[in-house]
């Protein structure tokens, strides 16, 4: 009998968000995105609360959806080459949403309150999977990443068993290619990725589906189109593609 995967809603209210902060995984690490990015970001982030409001998603869903997302986008601008980093370090995401500045030592803490939550809040620990897969370390940064690695596993593991994949369905995107030993002892881990398009994000790291004959498409149109879905033309607030460059 077949697993019956489940879409995340979740996810689907914040792939704007990981698209646009895919930019800063480009070799110049965003050296060329755009000034205007901040307003991007916080389209992104009013897109994502009038999503999951149409889509009925509790309140306390959202909130730690966009706490994790916070977190892993001021990680992202902040260790860039983005010129506007500076500024942005004075006004963090999570300074702005929730009056402060510890989201490297916060993410963790809210992410094993919501694994002892139980399943209930798998899709959230999907959303906070994504960012650790994407590249977020926070804390590990300093301490080493053969703990977030074990970390990432773990957290797997237990997605799965609430969602209870069968492996079979899972994508080998979504797990390492290498044994856990060899991956650790590399420098970089395995999930550090350069730029990823909107259906890998949505799709490949979570197991939902067989896109990889989509991976290799244009970046850039992926952001374009998002760029359309974010702002429509109907809309008083519009943004040229350059926004996101």
């Amino acid at each position: 009998m077949k697993t019956v995967l489940k879409m995340n809603p979740l996810l689907e209210c914040c792939a704007s968000l990981f698209a646009a902060a895919s930019l800063f995984k480009r070799s110049d690490r965003g050296a060329k995105v755009n000034p205007k990015f901040r307003r991007v970001i916080m389209a992104g982030f009013d897109e994502l609360e009038r999503k999951a409001f149409e889509m009925k998603i509790p309140v306390q869903k959202v909130k730690e959806a966009k706490y994790a997302l916070a977190s892993y986008v001021d990680e992202t601008v902040l260790t860039s080459n983005w010129p506007g980093r500076m500024d942005w370090m004075s006004k963090t995401l999570q300074l702005s949403f929730f009056g402060e500045h510890i989201g490297g030592e916060s993410f963790f803490k809210h992410l094993n309150a919501l694994r002892r939550a139980g399943d209930r809040f798998v899709d959230v620990l999907e959303i906070y999977y994504v960012c650790l897969q994407l590249g977020f370390e926070g804390k590990y940064r300093l301490r080493g990443l053969e703990q977030l690695l074990a970390l990432q596993v773990d957290l797997r593991s237990q997605i799965e068993g609430y969602r209870k994949y069968n492996d079979n369905y899972l994508s080998p995107y979504g797990r390492p290619k290498e044994s856990v030993m060899a991956t650790m002892r590399r420098e970089i881990p395995y999930w550090v990725i350069g730029t990823v398009t909107v259906a890998a994000v949505f799709f490949t790291y979570l197991g939902y589906a067989v896109v990889t004959e989509n991976i290799a498409k244009s970046n850039v149109d992926d952001i374009a189109n998002l760029d359309q879905k974010m702002f429509p033309k109907h809309r008083s607030t519009s943004f040229k593609r350059t926004d996101y460059q």
